[in-house]
């Protein structure tokens, strides 16, 4: 008998202490839902359930503890701006626009976009194709986990202003810690002083790999240099001959080494033998995220897109305007 009394002890009191939790429950999903939802003080809260403002406080602290409240915070800025119309004119598949935060230079927002970008793009067990620019070189900064994925490097190393050639390498290892996948280096300079050079570099098995490699790319990003001192880096790498024989062909753009003219025809000439890097037709293959760094050259953005090289474009925002300033 004391048993059994006993068991119905434990009973009652399990039930018991199951009803103060389940009032205590509902109490704080009330107190959550008029304070969060209503807007209604703490101060009035404690006067319609009887509470000291000190209990409600704890409540509503211990509900978002327990996850019965969830605060979603949404920073406006980090989608970027969507310009469909845009995009539709220049017939690419999107145009986003990438606003600086407090603190942030252009180039750093741009790549924040681009990785946004390339996280929902790159497929799990996929191949990416990455070339260096002073743009890019944020992008690892701006990723989290992506899937898993080989990365490839699309041209040669090349050093400008304030970076090195070793700066240029290592962003491809950097993306392949990200991706935890096979990293292709392409362990020669993007432009070399003669075609015999050039070829007999690309002879070398490990260059030869990584430029087959780029073949089966997934995804790609590049940067969209306008033709233009200080803003292609490739611009530096040419001959005075050469820059002024471009120029007078048209040229108003560069991608990865490769020239193009404001229709978005690629510019052929004998430079083009002495760059080791990335195919056009390679890259058509590819879904190419590109980013858009030159304010005051919205031809080269035109140029890009007409070219059918990039499918994806990131820019700031007054460029994305001088864009859109080419269609009225």
């Amino acid at each position: 008998m004391e048993s059994s009394g006993s068991a119905g002890g434990g009973s009652r009191l399990e039930a018991a202490i199951g009803d103060a939790i389940a009032h205590d429950a509902t109490l704080k999903v009330s107190l959550a839902s008029q304070h969060y939802l209503d807007g209604t003080s703490k101060v009035e809260l404690a006067r319609r359930h009887g509470l000291s403002r000190f209990q409600v406080a704890r409540l509503l602290e211990e509900a978002r503890d327990e996850g019965i409240v969830r605060i979603e915070i949404v920073d406006p800025v980090a989608a970027g701006r969507d310009l469909a119309p845009l995009a539709r004119r220049l017939g690419v598949s999107s145009v986003t626009v990438a606003a600086e935060r407090p603190g942030e230079s252009a180039r750093a927002a741009i790549a924040r976009q681009v990785a946004r970008l390339l996280t929902a793009q790159l497929p799990e067990g996929g191949r990416l194709g990455v070339a260096w620019s002073r743009t890019l070189m944020h992008l690892p900064g701006a990723l989290g986990q992506l899937s898993r994925a080989d990365v490839v490097q699309l041209v040669g190393s090349l050093s400008t202003s304030g970076y090195s050639t070793a700066q240029s390498s290592a962003l491809a290892h950097s993306l392949g810690a990200h991706t935890r996948g096979q990293v292709w280096a392409l362990p020669t300079p993007l432009i070399v002083d003669s075609a015999q050079v050039a070829a007999s570099l690309r002879a070398m098995e490990e260059v030869r790999s990584t430029l087959d490699a780029a073949d089966s790319l997934d995804v790609a990003t590049v940067s969209i240099g306008a033709w233009s001192e200080g803003d292609s880096t490739l611009w530096a790498r040419l001959r005075p001959e050469e820059q002024r024989q471009a120029r007078e062909a048209g040229v108003v753009a560069e991608i990865c080494g490769i020239l193009l003219g404001a229709d978005g025809a690629v510019w052929h000439s004998a430079m083009e033998d002495r760059v080791i890097g990335v195919r056009p037709d390679q890259l058509r293959r590819a879904r190419v995220i590109a980013a858009a760094p030159a304010v005051g050259r919205p031809d080269a953005v035109l140029a890009a897109a007409r070219s059918g090289l990039v499918d994806d474009i990131v820019l700031g925002p007054e460029l994305a305007e001088q864009v859109a300033a080419l269609f009225e």
